[in-house]
């Protein structure tokens, strides 16, 4: 069995790409634009071409939207349109002669963390949430990776908080990601802030609440307090060993990790919430090193 794998994931804009070794490490990665006009084939053909010359023995593929892991097609994507029902497992096996996993990228991001950070716990059950552009997430029921019936399972970022709330980008009200995403935070930022960083972004929202701007702590508080109601919910219909912090957004630290502990403090049934350790480990390409390990795991 070769040593490493290549991790591949793939977003609307860019892809990331990268040789990971057994313990998560990246030994070699870069970014390519994803260019999804031009097709899956297309994009195949290119991110083929570029990890032939590293040497691996299986590759992992993490993709935004619903993915169907026997074909290794996609079901549902928002970012990029023409490419549902394209076979991205036999594409890249018949062009690499590897076995190929093909996953969603939350899933792939969260069984990184659940791998890295927590050392896979044996029979841990971990709930992930991937703070970025949107709200995703993932769950490792009893050490493994839990898909749902359909392969939709840990839609974190749609579970509905306020039925008038904000409206979100999939169309609804009231979603945990009309309320954490990178859109609601810039939008709060807006609102709150008296003088706003250029560029804005969450990054800079987030320094300047740590330089005591009172405008963006507030923001971060309201965040991080939604946040805390969404996972209280599942914290009490799970009753996980861990919650994970993935994403860009998961770099704010305890600017919104602070609030979350106040809800789970709040909570009226206490002993869920006390066990649980709650965490945003170190930043990393967690797509990357999670398809990797994933498509490691699966070639057995």
């Amino acid at each position: 069995m070769k040593k490493y794998s290549v991790g591949i994931d793939v977003g609307g804009t860019f892809t990331k790409l990268g040789l990971v070794a057994p313990d998560g490490s990246v030994i070699q990665s870069l970014q390519i634009p994803t260019e999804p006009s031009k097709g899956p084939a297309h994009f195949t053909r290119r991110a083929a071409a570029i990890v032939k010359a590293w040497n691996f023995g299986s590759v992992g593929l993490g993709l935004a939207g619903g993915v169907d892991a026997k074909t290794g097609s996609l079901l549902f994507v928002p970012n990029l349109r023409g490419w549902t029902g394209f076979s991205f497992k036999k594409a890249f096996s018949k062009s690499l002669g590897v076995p190929v996993t093909v996953e969603n990228d939350a899933n792939a991001a969260v069984w990184g963390g659940y791998v890295v950070a927590l050392k896979k716990q044996p029979h841990a059950t971990v709930i992930g949430v991937t703070l970025g552009t949107g709200v995703g997430g993932g769950l490792v029921i009893e050490g493994r990776l839990h898909r749902g019936a359909s392969g939709y399972a840990g839609e974190l970022g749609h579970l509905t908080l306020e039925l008038d709330g904000p409206r979100c980008r999939c169309g609804r009200r009231g979603c945990l990601e009309a309320y954490a995403g990178t859109h609601a935070i810039l939008r709060a930022a807006k609102a709150r802030m008296r003088r706003l960083p250029s560029p804005l972004t969450p990054k800079a929202v987030a320094a300047a609440a740590l330089s005591g701007d009172r405008g963006a702590r507030a923001v971060w508080d309201e965040v991080g307090t939604r946040l805390g109601q969404g996972l209280a919910g599942l914290v009490l219909v799970l009753n996980p060993d861990a919650i994970l912090l993935l994403g860009g957004v998961a770099r704010a630290g305890r600017l919104v990790l602070d609030p979350i502990r106040r809800v789970f403090a709040a909570q009226p049934f206490r002993e869920p919430f006390k066990q649980v350790v709650l965490s945003a480990p170190a930043q990393r390409d967690w797509g990357v090193v999670g398809a990797a390990l994933l498509s490691r795991e699966r070639r057995g």
